[in-house]
């Protein structure tokens, strides 16, 4: 069920959310209302994710059932070999269905055009919704339950409950077990905490519909000429890396925006999951903002695990380009995943290599102000170029497509008759989109609300606040009502 649709937010999220704070009122009177509230979670949650597709439901129970008793395996034992090998099975089992799902249709299709029957129909491998992340969780967990960071779930409903929770099921964030593992105990209603959510629901649903839905549309006509092997002018090339850049920023951090507000009105409080990547001085930095949920994933189970920055320049580099490669898989099957992977580990290991050193706790040199501007301009536009870059691969279906709009944007290529045509794209709605997202991906908001408090008395500030949220929400509510509402991006992974 995707968040940004009228049915969602007229018909679900109404009586879920009522039958939920109903229960948790009930809690200094009845003992068992938070539980009472989880198994109504969890009934809306399954509702929500599997309702209109029931394929996946016997692969997420056995999922879930596998992990949770592998782990509570691996705490009851005390032999640290029998943990280990527990350990590596519920990994190697949970890694091996994730590929047989998320790859298994792609050769299917490809033995099916190369032997003329494939072993088992691709209708049969399709992805489950949300795969990726709650396979991603359920490592973690099981994992963490080894290392001691936490004891399994007292209770395999809450468990099962955490697994199949709405707000983050479908593309996260991968939120971990320790940081939500008390709520599922104690989660009393907080009038303050279901307001912030209300805000950050409605700032996450205009962040979608008003931006980046209105972004897409030049970005997918500058690819899909691409795509067809015909390039445009470098300003039309420019211009569709940007949107799709900007597009992509406000689809994903909107969609983290909603899952945090949602968790909020729930009772949950969600880590952040986008920190102003775009105002990254490095891509090291980038990757400390972008989907920190993930990021900081690949770094505790893969990285980490692999050495680290442990071992010396060259096994840093590649324990680097390791986990950057498998980054870019999880995404998705091609080539042009894996490349765009590549592509940031190889920029990592540059910035490592090739970028200034300062000793750990030592302040920044003393520089004369013009050369520290200069330096701190250098430092960003080498970032967002370099994320730009990323994109393109990230976006584009085939080497082919990328090298056309490479050409295009390099001026090295006779753009095509068709590219006239583009120019119906110049909407002012994208015109308008195109300004806010470059503007408002900077942490100018922050800044706003800083100076409003400053100014303001702290009631007057909150009011202006949700005002504003709830003015940006209702904004977006006609282009939900007009039936062009795009899905999230990041459904496809």
């Amino acid at each position: 069920m995707v968040f940004g649709s009228l049915f969602f937010l007229t018909a679900f999220l109404p009586p879920v959310l009522l039958g939920h704070w109903a229960l948790q009122a009930l809690a200094p009177r009845w003992r068992r209302a938070t539980a009472a509230a989880n198994l109504w979670l969890l009934a809306a949650s399954l509702a929500a994710c599997f309702l209109s597709d029931l394929r996946g439901l016997p692969v997420f129970f056995a999922v879930a059932f596998a992990n949770d008793l592998l782990a509570r395996a691996v705490a009851a034992s005390r032999r640290p070999r029998l943990r280990k090998a527990l350990l590596a099975l519920a990994l190697g089992g949970d890694v091996a269905l994730l590929c047989v799902f998320k790859f298994g249709g792609a050769l299917a299709r490809w033995t099916e055009a190369l032997a003329g029957s494939a072993l088992l129909p691709a209708s049969w491998l399709v992805l489950p919704l949300g795969m990726s992340f709650w396979i991603f969780r359920a490592m973690a967990y099981v994992w963490d339950v080894e290392r001691g960071v936490h004891p399994p779930a007292r209770n395999p409903l809450d468990f099962l409950c955490w697994m199949a929770l709405f707000p983050i099921f479908v593309s996260g964030p991968i939120v971990r077990w320790a940081d939500v593992a008390g709520s599922f105990r104690s989660r009393p209603f907080s009038a303050p905490l279901a307001a912030s959510g209300f805000r950050r629901l409605f700032a996450g649903l205009a962040k979608k519909v008003l931006v980046a839905n209105n972004l897409a549309p030049m970005a997918d006509a500058v690819w899909a000429m691409a795509d067809a092997g015909q390039a445009v002018t470098p300003g039309y090339a420019a211009l569709a890396a940007a949107a799709y850049s900007l597009q992509l920023y406000f689809d994903f951090s909107g969609y983290s925006d909603m899952a945090i507000g949602l968790g909020r009105l729930l009772g949950f409080d969600f880590k952040e999951n986008f920190l102003w990547p775009y105002a990254s001085a490095s891509v090291r930095e980038f990757w400390r903002r972008w989907h920190v949920s993930l990021s900081s994933w690949f770094r505790d189970y893969l990285y980490i695990p692999l050495g680290g920055s442990r071992r010396g320049t060259a096994r840093t580099c590649l324990n680097v380009l390791v986990v950057f490669a498998l980054c870019g898989v999880w995404h998705g099957t091609g080539w042009m995943f894996p490349l765009w992977g590549l592509w940031h580990g190889l920029a990592l290991c540059a910035e490592r290599l090739f970028g200034p050193k300062r000793a750990k706790g030592a302040p920044p040199p003393r520089r004369p102000a013009a050369l520290a501007a200069l330096r701190f301009l250098a430092a960003r536009a080498w970032a967002l170029a370099a994320v730009a870059f990323g994109w393109i691969l990230f976006r584009s279906a085939t080497p082919g497509a990328a090298g056309v709009l490479l050409r295009s944007l390099a001026g090295l290529a006779e753009p095509a008759p068709a590219v006239r045509a583009l120019v119906l794209e110049l909407s002012p709605l994208f015109a308008a989109a195109f300004a806010a997202g470059a503007l408002l991906c900077f942490p100018v908001v922050p800044a706003l609300r800083r100076a409003a408090r400053r100014v303001l008395p702290e009631r007057a500030a909150w009011t202006l606040e949700s005002l504003g949220a709830t003015a940006l929400g209702a904004a977006a509510l006609p282009f939900l009502a007009s039936g062009t509402r795009q899905a999230f991006l990041y459904f496809q992974f």
